[in-house]
């Protein structure tokens, strides 16, 4: 089975430089690379880094092209030059290889005819990760197929982008058990919790995510804020607007100014590298995954139930697909959000053994979205469509 993966022109693969569709397509290469199964070339953007690492892989080609979007919000045009050019070079790169199924991984997946329609439709796929679907007419001429991510994707294809059912593929996205199911020393796990404040029988409540309106940051202060347990919890914010980049928003300067009136209860890491979170997860006691806007999936859910923590999260997108009522507390996203957000923050703290207890259910639960998994589930799917 030949497959060619192209990445979109911002972050490179191998992922060092992190994005999740980027580090989910990682994940993916590095479990294939224990049998073989599939045969990948991968197109990804240039980086010193990840084209050093890509020579360890004895089943994957990358091809690196050294075009790349100079900036990072992460919006794509189809009259943007420099995806021109880009695609220029993977179609000199590509169109003499003979492969199964060309998948496009996210991106400005219309603005990809300019590529695409120099190939068969039938090898045509895209993978879903984003909310931008884009030209429903375009993409219907060049895709033969859709990957969704999860049921609530799979919905919003077919709804939104005038697909039929039956050419909507589900594939759910996976993570690194292991990156997560790790322990660290007693010794280390004090020192993270001293060098955030944190006393030894404090209750931590953490988030992991971008800083930005649509994940619910303001709401998890605001509901914070009015527990009566306050006094025996800790919130720790992880996370930055934009991945890595060193760079303050408006909403990051409302966020600190809302949490002004608790600020000795609540801890603003910044941005914590993926492969670095285990460590705070080792320091913490509850997830809050709060999303305000539709997310399709979901990755930190799974994180957080890999690493055995309790969660409570919002009625959003695909994210109630992954959990269950043994895990984790599902809320509506209403006008009583807050209250019933701080309802179950002090029932947690005041409650170890259910957080222990909905840890463990969580820590089960996450095998179904294990890489080995993902794989083997991949591999059905590119089966299965070849027939």
């Amino acid at each position: 089975m030949e497959i060619c993966l192209i990445m979109p022109n911002v972050f490179p693969v191998p992922a060092t430089k992190g994005g999740a569709t980027e580090t989910l397509m990682t994940n993916l290469l590095k479990e294939n690379e224990k049998e073989g199964k599939i045969h990948f070339t991968c197109v990804s953007v240039y980086e010193e880094e990840a084209e050093r690492l890509s020579r360890n892989y004895k089943h994957t080609k990358f091809l690196y092209m050294k075009q790349r979007r100079d900036n990072l919000d992460l919006t794509f045009e189809s009259n943007d030059t420099a995806f021109e050019s880009y695609m220029d070079d993977i179609y000199d790169k590509i169109k003499n290889e003979n492969f199964d199924f060309i998948i496009i991984e996210g991106g400005d997946i219309s603005g990809y005819q300019y590529l695409l329609k120099r190939f068969p439709k039938e090898k045509c796929l895209v993978h879903i990760h984003g909310n931008a679907l884009g030209d429903s007419t375009i993409n219907n001429q060049i895709y033969s197929k859709y990957i969704a991510i999860s049921e609530y994707t799979r919905k919003l294809i077919i709804e939104n982008g005038n697909v039929k059912k039956t050419d909507v593929e589900l594939l759910y996205n996976a993570i690194e058990l292991k990156d997560f199911d790790k322990k660290i020393s007693e010794e280390e796990r004090l020192k993270l919790r001293e060098k955030y404040d944190i006393k030894p029988d404090d209750v931590v409540i953490f988030f992991a995510g971008r800083t930005i309106p649509e994940k619910g940051i303001k709401q998890l202060i605001n509901s914070f804020e009015k527990m009566k347990n306050i006094n025996r919890a800790k919130l720790l914010i992880v996370g930055s607007a934009n991945y890595g980049e060193r760079v303050k928003t408006d909403y990051d300067y409302e966020i600190e100014e809302a949490a002004k009136p608790v600020q000795n209860r609540i801890r603003f890491t910044g941005y914590i590298d993926n492969k670095e979170l285990y460590k705070i997860h080792n320091i913490s006691d509850i997830a809050v995954v709060p999303s305000m806007w539709e997310e399709l999936f979901g990755l930190v859910v799974v994180e957080a139930m890999s690493s055995g923590l309790p969660l409570i999260v919002t009625k959003s997108g695909g994210i109630p697909e992954i959990v269950d009522d043994s895990c984790a507390y599902v809320i509506k996203k209403d006008e009583n959000l807050i209250k019933n957000m701080t309802e179950k923050l002090d029932f947690l703290v005041e409650n170890p053994e259910t957080r222990i207890k909905m840890g463990n259910n969580g820590k089960i639960r996450s095998k179904k979205y294990g890489m080995e998994q993902y794989l083997n589930n991949f591999y059905n799917l590119v089966n299965k469509l070849k027939k």
